[in-house]
This record gives structure tokens, sequence and C-alpha cells, in this order.
């Protein structure tokens, strides 16, 4: 790029005093530099040469130059870097015996670049430097900025950003002013914003670079800066728009004769393959993994080998291949023996809770210590520590063992903000409002919840941003807080959709369907709900496919069709595979919801069967909302068969646990089953209390309570 600006520099358009033989020499220079985009670089080396021979005969040194400038270019592409640095060399000596300053800078400039390319700062800060110094002197703004841009470089690779900025903003409105000249700087400026931490700036620089360079034809800096955003947006988990430069780099190699730097194939094939896994492509992740693994081993990268390793196993895994991923996570741990980085640390955490899901809990335990073990011997890796620590926390948590997962995610939830990880934060943040919900109610998850949701302002990753949005919605519908649940809901299932994660859209159309049957709109969340589990069936994922259709029963429960209703809970129990705590939470919680339907049939002995199952399960792993519902639920029955007494027992006991839990929705059927028991003199009380909060929840049960006041 440098060079063909220089090229125009020296010899300018079509210049009406320029001689016949210069004509010629440029007409060369035109076909050699076709060659050389033809990638026919021996032919395109034979008119170079014959070039120069022919400028040599007529004594045309300025010719020489460019010649042998665009041979030291050829021979730099072609990594033959001897010749290429004779030839710049020549170069140089040329233009120095010549005295003109402005050639002399740009030989310099040249050899500068060509340090700079094979990494060699500080011979090329010296060059740069100088050529920077003639090319003022000699008032050449094309030298200038080129020379400006690539010292940039050169103190973005010393880690000297602010000074490279510096710098870049000096020659910025210049640059501005040359077509030719306007994508690199604008590109170089954006790059360096960003590593000083102003991302918006910079993202905003680096489009406009990329939309310069694509009007001006300039496929080498368009592919440039689209590498350095894919990158950028990768790092802050924007995965689709990521994967969107990442296809256009694609495109645009074919027209680049040298890839730049800033192009790394293994960068590359693990990023592309990495946001494929976090969108739920599967496939492609597991495509572009085995050819990241295939690049890195050709490079004798072991750490991309590894990273490749734990993309391949975790596609392999989320594709039910689960002895396929173990012996690709084992390979990835192999590799790095003596390791105490992050990456042997990862593979051990994943590798973890495979075994986790696999239901051997001892082997994935064992792997968790080891993790976090090798994490707390470097202080530096406070990431890894956090992440062997939520991953403890999370099986503790599966175990029963909730106040101990709860100390584990405290402290990971610290170390992941003190690293500044918010994303992850947010997470813990989300799994520990869960377990506070789950052991003292809403109101002692709302801290956390509403902390999450702040931390969003500083994580661009949608996955995470859906996930958070997601949970919270959850919390704002048992609030009654429909307007801000509903928009919540519909964010996250936007972020899902948009990235074509298709677990994450099931999930979160199953949430909204279900806030749609709580909130008195059943036919409409009967529909989300069979298209959220036409999805969960194509994921062959039971669970989710049991908690959708035990929602989908509640849909036609409330509208009225009883006996379908009875069906699909009996098909979420048989779908459901119980074989952990957290199965036999969900069981019990089938169980209490079918119990609801029979009851409305009137099959009493039916329901209290299952009641009776399912209360002692709820109890011992303390899902208290669990346990107010099924006590409302026997209280009904008990009011049925005549046994005034229990039933009143059992509301009041459900009434003064829901208030508790700040759980209006069981709060709200306790007193509806209270004033229902109540004599004349208190039962007014009761139903307005049940009515303000069925008014609250937006819950179809107000009509009901409405007409028995006779409002």
């Amino acid at each position: 790029m440098q060079l063909r600006e220089l090229v125009t520099r020296i010899f300018g358009g079509a210049q009406p005093s320029a001689s016949p033989q210069e004509a010629a020499l440029r007409q060369i220079l035109n076909e050699a530099e076709a060659l050389r985009r033809a990638r026919q670089p021996e032919q395109a080396l034979a008119r170079y040469r014959e070039g120069l021979e022919q400028a040599r005969a007529e004594g045309l040194t300025h010719v020489q130059e460019v010649f042998l400038g665009q041979l030291g270019a050829l021979y730099t592409e072609w990594g033959k870097f001897d010749e290429a640095e004779a030839a710049f060399q020549e170069a140089l000596e040329l233009a120095k015996s010549a005295n003109v300053p402005y050639r002399y800078a740009r030989a310099l400039l040249n050899l500068g670049t060509y340090h700079l390319r094979r990494d060699n700062l500080e011979a090329a800060q010296k060059l740069l430097e100088e050529a920077l110094s003639l090319g003022r002197r000699a008032n050449d703004t094309a030298t200038v900025s080129l020379a400006l841009g690539n010292l940039a470089d050169v103190y973005l690779r010393q880690g000297n950003a602010g000074y490279a900025l510096r710098l870049l903003k000096e020659v910025l409105p210049q640059a501005m002013q040359s077509p030719q000249q306007a994508a690199y700087i604008l590109g170089r400026t954006g790059q360096t914003h960003l590593h000083v931490g102003e991302a918006d700036r910079g993202r905003k620089l680096l489009a406009q670079a990329i939309r310069m360079a694509e009007q001006q034809n300039q496929p080498e800096q368009e592919l440039m800066w689209s590498c350095v955003l894919a990158d950028h947006l990768y790092r802050e988990g924007q995965y689709t728009e990521s994967l969107a430069f990442w296809a256009r780099v694609e495109e645009l190699k074919e027209r680049v004769v040298a890839l730049p730097r800033e192009y790394d194939p293994l960068l590359s094939f693990s990023q592309r393959s990495g946001a494929h896994l976090r969108l739920g492509h599967y496939a492609d992740a597991e495509k572009l993994a085995l050819a990241a693994l295939e690049s890195a081993r050709a490079a004798g990268d072991v750490a991309a080998q590894v990273n490749a390793l734990m993309i391949l196993g975790n596609a392999q895994r989320a594709q039910k291949r689960h002895s396929e991923a173990i012996q690709t996570l084992q390979r990835a741990i192999e590799l790095q023996p003596e390791a105490v980085g992050a990456e042997r640390v990862r593979a051990m955490i994943t590798l973890g809770s495979l075994y986790q899901e696999q239901g051997d809990n001892e082997r994935a335990f064992a792997l968790f210590e080891e993790a976090l073990d090798l994490a707390s011997a470097d202080p530096n890796h406070r990431e890894g520590r956090a992440a062997a620590l939520r991953q403890i926390g999370a099986l503790l948590h599966k175990q029963g063992n909730n106040q101990a997962a709860l100390e584990k995610w405290t402290e990971a939830l610290s170390l992941f903000e003190t690293s500044g990880d918010y994303a992850q934060a947010a997470r813990t943040l989300c799994d520990i409002a869960a377990v506070r919900r789950a052991l003292s109610g809403i109101n002692a998850a709302m801290s956390d919840y509403e902390r999450a949701t702040v931390m969003l302002n500083n994580v661009r990753d949608d996955a995470t941003r859906g996930f958070v949005l997601s949970n919270v919605a959850t919390l704002y519908t048992d609030l009654g807080e429909v307007e801000t649940a509903k928009s919540f809901y519909e964010q996250a299932l936007k972020i899902a959709r948009e990235s074509g994660n298709r677990r994450a859209e099931s999930v979160r159309l199953g949430n909204y369907g279900w806030f749609h049957v709580m909130t008195g709109r059943a036919r409409e969340g009967a529909s989300m709900l069979e298209s959220a589990l036409a999805i969960s069936r194509e994921l062959g994922d039971s669970l989710l496919i049991a908690v959708q259709l035990s929602n989908l029963a509640q849909a036609h429960h409330e509208l009225g069709d009883l006996q379908k209703a009875e069906q699909l809970y009996r098909q979420a129990l048989s779908t459901l595979e119980v074989s952990d705590l957290e199965s036999k939470r969900w069981n019990a919680i089938f169980q209490s919801n079918l119990a609801r339907t029979l009851i409305a049939q009137r099959r009493y002995d039916e329901a209290r069967a299952l009641l009776d199952a399912a209360l002692p399960v709820s109890r011992e792993l303390g899902d208290q909302e669990a346990v107010a519902r099924a006590l409302v639920r026997l209280g009904e029955i008990h009011l049925a068969q005549g046994n005034a007494a229990e039933a009143e027992k059992l509301a009041r006991e459900a009434e003064v646990l829901s208030r508790k839990l700040g759980y209006r929705k069981g709060q709200a059927d306790a007193l509806w089953l209270r004033a229902r028991l109540a004599p004349e003199s208190e039962k007014t009380n009761l139903l307005r209390e049940a009515k303000r909060l069925y008014t609250i929840l937006h819950d179809p049960l107000v009509d009901a309570v409405t007409r028995l006041l006779g409002e």
C-alpha cells in the first residue's frame, strides 16, 4: 500500500512532461503489478527486473528506486526476506546519493516498513522516524502520513497506545484530504482508540475506514480493518456481528496478494468457530474448530491447538456426542501437562462440566478442585479461579448444598468484578439470585437481579444480555410489573433469534408463552409454547421439552380444556428423566400442577396422592414457592371434602410462607382459599386483598374474586 502511494508520487498521473522512456517503464510497472495481483509472482518478478535493467540503462535513478521498492515488496510477500532487504537497501543508497530529500524519505519509509513487517521494532522505529523528519522537511505529505501511521503501529506493538494515538491525531485531518491515504490512517486511528479503551470511537473510525477502502477499491485496507473490527467484536461478545466481518474477510482474501499481519488464520478459525459455538451453530463450530486445529498443528502453536480442541469438545458435547467430547477435552489437557496457564484451567473446567452432565459428580468435583488449585498458583489468574469457583458452586447447588454454593459464587463474583469480566459477573449474580429466591423469596433476590441488570451497561455480550434479561423478566412477572417483564422478554427473545441460537430461542419463547398464560392471555401463550416445544423437540432436550409441556398444559387448563391439560401434564412427567435433584424438583412441580387439573375435575383422591408425593420433595429441596402452591391445592381438596379446619390450617400456612417469600401469586391464592372458608365478617377483607394482588399480577382469577365480591 505504501509503495503504490509513492509510485504515484514519483511517476505521477498522465504527466505531459514524462519522457517516452518513462512512459514505457510505467507500462512495464503496471503490467508487473497486474501479474503480481494475479498471483503470478515469477512473471511479475521478470517484468520488475526488466524494468529495473531498462531504468539503469537509461540512467533514471529515481525510476530504479521505484522498481527496487516493488521488487522488495514482492520478495517480502514471497517470504524471500534476504532478497527483499537487499532491494530496499539498494534503493536507499541510490536515493541517498541523489540527495533528494523526498526520495530518501520514501526509501527510508519502505525499509522501515519492511522491518516493521518482520517485527524488528527497534530498526523500524529508527528508520521511520528518520523518514518522518525528512518527509516533513520536504513537505511530502504522503510520506509524512504513511510514516506516522507505521510509527503508530510500532508504538502499538510496544504497548504505548497513548503516544500512537497522539501521532495519528496529528496526521488524521491531512490524511482525510487524500482518498488513497484516508482508509489507512482512519483504520490505524480506530484500532488505537480500541487499545486505549475508547471502544465506541474506535468502532466508528474502523467502520469509516472499511467504507472508504471499499469505495477506493483498496481490498488490503478493507481486509485489514475488517479483521481488526471482527476481533474486537468477538472479544466484546458480539458474535453475530463478528462473523459478518469475518465472512467479508473470506471474500476479500481472494483479492489480496499478501495478507496483512492483522489477518492470522489461527485467529480467524478460532474466533469464527468460537462465535458459532456461542450462537448454537454447533456443526459450523465443529468444522471450523477442526480447521483451526490443523492450522495450529502446522504452526506448532500448542496454545492454539488447545483452544481449538476446547471449542471442538464443546461442539461435540452440545451435539450429545459425549464420549467424543471427553476424548477431545482430555487431549487438550494432555497437550499441556506441565502448564499452569489459562488454557489448561479452562480445559479442566469444561471436562468437569461434561462429567457433571453425565452424573459423575465425583470426577467433576475433582477436576474443578484441581483447576482451582492450578489457577490459585498464579495470582494473576483471577478469571480461572473465578470460573472454577462458579462451577464448584453449581455442583454444590445441584447436590442441594445451597449455602455452600452461595459462598463459592460470592467469591467468584468478587473475582469476576475485580478482573473486569462483567458478563460472567452478571451471570453469577443470576445464579445467586435464583438460590436466594428459592431459600428466602423474591425480596431476597431483588438486589442481585437489579445489580445484574445494571451490570449490563458494561456488557456487550448479547448471549449474556439475553440470559440476564430473561431471568429478570420472570422475576418481574411474579412481581406484577407486567410492562417491564414484557419488554425484557421481547429483548431477550430478539437477541436469541438474531443470533440464531435455537436453544436460547426455545427457552425464551417458552418463558414468554408462560408469561402470557400467567397474565390472562392463555391462547397467545399456548401458541408460543407450541412453537417453543417444536424447537426443543428438534434439539432433543428432554428437560426443556418436559417444562414446556407442563406450561402448555397450564395454558389449556386456563382455557378450560382440562382433559388436554391432564394429557400434557402426564406427557411432561413421562418425558422427564428423574436423575438428579433438579429433575426431582421439576417432577414434584409437574405432579402438583397435574393435581390442580385433577382437582378441577373433582378427582380428589388422585390429586391428593400426587400432592402427598410432591410436597415432601419440594420441602426437602427448599423449593418454597412450590411448597406454598402445594399447600393451597391440598387445602382446596379439604375444602371440597368438607374438612374446613384442615383447609384453613393449610391456607394460613401457605399465606404466611408466601408473604415471607414476597410471592404474591401464592399469597393471593391462599387468601382466595381462606375467603371461601371465612365468616362473612372476614370474607370481604380477604377477598379485597386477594383481588388487589391478582390485579397487580394481571391474574385471570381476579374475575372470579370480583364476582364473589359482587362488584
